[in-house]
């Protein structure tokens, strides 16, 4: 959208508004209004849609892969990622039974032995030598059953750990806690050892260890995106550092200013529904500036619709209060007042659409960057729960 083109369109609202005023005639105001809202809020929608075209069509990528994965894809992706379990699992289970079979059949023996002996009232050199050689293996085969035993849980958690991530390469430590009903401390020792196993192939914990991430690819788009998020945030710090620039300082300055006149209209003009409607104005103005406080490198994005909209809104909330004055209210005025009335509606509709515009191109920003990895998301719990 070009200079002109805010212009041409501010201009037919301001004389829109003025030949009211002078007329007294505010019958068409709010249509005309209205029409210049749609095609100035419908240029910028159309200008952010074709700088966030790219991430559009890379988020409508992603979503199609994911959609598109299949059963046989996701035991490629195990194969590759996570360390197969049916051996260890065998090998647990015999330890675990045979360990505790056999330390039983030798506690029993031992048990007998010891009866033997209380009934004869004689340790025999052949007792003794037998249970100093049967004592130590009955607690090395109970040693291996709750090795196996041990094992075999250990087996299972790690199984558990993988449905929760149900085809992703990342995973919230606090969602695996909430399903396993353990400490997330517990879980992130349970995890590093299972890294340190070989079980997790490419087993990789964020810089804060609070997210598990699966895959070398994944781990690596991560460090990416954090350096790339770490770069931004010194660039917003050096940025405050510097302060704002001249003329942002003047725009907040100057939406100041009109939100204060906005409110004295507002203490000014009675009527409580009317009184909402502009306490409610106040309140997105308020929020459009504080955007572009913390984003002043949007300020070209609003000057010229505040420009327009702003003097517009504050003219209209005069020609009401004084309307409001007349100390007869005959249906000329009333027509009118609510004529003004509906045209503040229609500016409200466009002050928020304005507020939704400075927050839409980081909106597909944020939405690229999920797309191309939720890790970081994951791991400050911003994602939905998949588990």
């Amino acid at each position: 959208m070009t200079s002109n083109d805010f212009k041409n369109i501010g201009e037919e609202i301001k004389d829109a508004i003025q030949t009211a005023i002078d007329s007294e005639d505010f019958s068409h105001l709010n249509q005309t209004i209205r029409e210049g809202v749609e095609k100035a809020t419908n240029m910028v929608e159309d200008g952010i849609k074709v700088a966030g075209k790219t991430a559009e069509q890379k988020i409508k990528k992603t979503a199609a892969y994911q959609s598109s994965m299949t059963k046989e894809r996701k035991k490629k992706q195990e194969v590759a990622l996570y360390h197969r379990t049916s051996g260890m699992k065998a090998g647990a289970i015999a330890c675990m039974v045979l360990g505790y079979f056999s330390g039983t059949g030798l506690f029993l023996a031992l048990a007998i032995l010891f009866a033997v002996a209380m009934a004869t009232g004689s340790f025999l050199l052949g007792f003794r030598i037998s249970i100093a050689i049967m004592i130590p293996l009955c607690l090395v085969c109970t040693g291996v059953g709750i090795f196996g035993q041990l094992r075999l849980a250990m087996i299972r958690r790690f199984e558990k750990y993988k449905n929760c991530l149900n085809g992703k390469t990342y995973g919230n430590l606090s969602d695996f806690s909430s399903v396993l009903r353990k400490p997330v401390k517990y879980i992130q020792k349970d995890l590093e050892k299972m890294m340190d196993k070989g079980w997790f192939l490419e087993g990789h914990f964020d810089e804060q260890k609070t997210c598990l991430i699966t895959s070398d690819d994944t781990y690596q788009e991560y460090i990416e995106l954090n350096e790339k998020i770490k770069q931004q945030k010194k660039e917003e710090e050096e940025q405050q550092a510097r302060g704002l620039s001249t003329e942002v300082k003047a725009v907040i300055r100057e939406g100041k200013e009109f939100i204060e006149e906005i409110h004295k209209s507002n203490e000014a003009i009675a009527g409580k529904e009317i009184s909402d409607k502009i306490a409610s104005m106040e309140e997105i103005i308020e929020k459009i500036f504080e955007k572009i406080e913390q984003c002043p490198q949007r300020v070209k994005d609003i000057r010229k619709l505040m420009d327009y909209y702003l003097p517009t809104t504050v003219k209209l909330l005069h020609a009401y209060e004084e309307l409001d004055r007349q100390p007869i209210q005959g249906e000329n005025i009333v027509s009118s007042k609510k004529e003004i009335e509906e045209s503040l509606d229609t500016l409200n509709v466009a002050f928020e659409k304005i507020l939704d515009r400075l927050f839409q191109e980081q909106a597909w920003d944020v939405s690229s960057d999920i797309s191309v990895l939720k890790t970081m998301l994951a791991q400050d719990g911003l994602t939905e729960k998949d588990f």
